[in-house]
């Protein structure tokens, strides 16, 4: 199955005693924080394993679980010195698998980068523009020209720029102190790629 965006592993806790033991994972998928939890008991009914997603009043929202009737069995009783990787990890990670086909890819950006993006998709293919940036020119212009950057300019405009080098004052600088030139005198096949 393809996933539609990887995930960063953030923060994993484990634990275990004679009693229990748990597993809990945070990760960064796409534009979201995903928290998986799995804890083993002796019996069934306090056991769980489920996947909640992070909300913007920083509360927890239950998102996917697998209920213990369905892994109880299949894992190992509790002992304080358990592989608590190797009995739930699987769990976890079938628990992120259906996350991942839930949750749609989005690009998350703050308003006013929104608003700027849209702005320039508008001044180049009007007020009703759309258009698709493919993976090639994606890697195209990451390979070709400096580093883009968006800068917010003291009279309210915003410089969207990838001709300047990475060590450009006016980079460097955020603007304060005019380039000095020598970002167009550079070819962009004539080095390796800027990334």
């Amino acid at each position: 199955m393809s996933t539609p965006f990887p995930h960063d592993v953030v923060d994993e806790s484990i634990s275990a005693t004679d009693n229990y033991y748990t597993l809990m994972r945070i990760v960064h998928l796409g534009p979201h924080t995903v928290r998986v939890r799995v804890h083993r008991e002796t019996k069934p009914e306090p056991c769980f394993a489920a996947a909640e997603v992070l909300n913007g009043d920083m509360s927890w929202t239950p998102l996917v679980m697998h209920h213990p009737d369905c892994w109880f069995d299949r894992t190992a009783t509790p002992f304080k010195h358990i592989n608590v990787k190797t009995e739930l990890e699987p769990l976890a990670d079938h628990l992120m698998q259906r996350v991942k086909t839930i949750l749609v890819k989005t690009i998350i950006l703050p308003e006013h980068v929104l608003d700027v993006v849209g702005a320039l998709l508008a001044v180049a293919y009007g007020s009703t523009g759309e258009h698709v940036i493919t993976p090639d020119d994606i890697r195209w212009a990451k390979a070709n020209g400096g580093p883009f950057r968006v800068i917010d300019r003291p009279d309210g405009s915003v410089l969207l720029t990838k001709a300047h080098r990475y060590d450009c004052p006016l980079l460097t600088s955020e603007c304060d102190v005019p380039c000095d030139g020598k970002c167009q005198t550079t070819h962009p096949a004539a080095g390796p790629s800027m990334n």
